[in-house]
């Protein structure tokens, strides 16, 4: 009888208390072992923390461990979500300058000669891309309908402004 690793997993999961099944999908352990194996899901956690975990996984691949730790800290955490929430990135500059100047990782890391602005800007990337990937073909038909709409209402204003300037080059009000 061959044994299905999946489903093994999934038994476990399925029996486990839904709370520590959150939980567990938003462990960098957790997460990194499934992808070993193979194992991960088709979407990631769709809710914030889920994706910031799965986010610092893929890009944590060769990466320094000094700027992992960064990321990992929840006062960056909590700017980056922020900083993402009002997309604002000012909000997680400062905050990262700030938390790097309070504590020896700041020291490590400009030792390393790493610039910390370029590997955040890396970071938002796998985190944007991880986040499409939470879509399910129900998000990404709506999204393809408001793009649609935006198109429209955009001919729309054009065709209106052609009209408008039209309007005054006859004397037409």
């Amino acid at each position: 009888m061959i044994i299905n690793p999946e489903q093994v997993i999934n038994a476990i999961i399925a029996i486990a208390n839904p709370l520590i099944k959150e939980k567990i999908q938003r462990n960098e352990t957790v997460i990194k072992l499934l992808q070993q194996f193979n194992l991960d899901p088709e979407h990631p956690p769709a809710d914030f923390s889920g994706v910031y975990a799965y986010a610092l996984v893929e890009y944590g691949v060769g990466k320094p461990k000094s700027v992992l730790e960064l990321f990992r800290q929840e006062a960056i955490k909590q700017a980056f979500r922020k900083a993402f929430d009002h997309n604002n990135p000012s909000i997680l500059l400062s905050e990262v300058d700030t938390w790097l100047n309070a504590y020896a990782l700041g020291d490590d890391i400009r030792s390393l000669g790493i610039d910390i602005r370029r590997e955040i800007a890396a970071f938002y990337i796998v985190f944007a891309e991880v986040a499409k990937r939470t879509r399910n073909p129900a998000d990404t038909l709506m999204s393809q309908q408001i793009g649609s709409l935006q198109k429209n209402a955009l001919q729309i204003s054009k065709k209106y402004l052609t009209d408008c300037r039209r309007w005054k080059v006859f004397g037409q009000k």
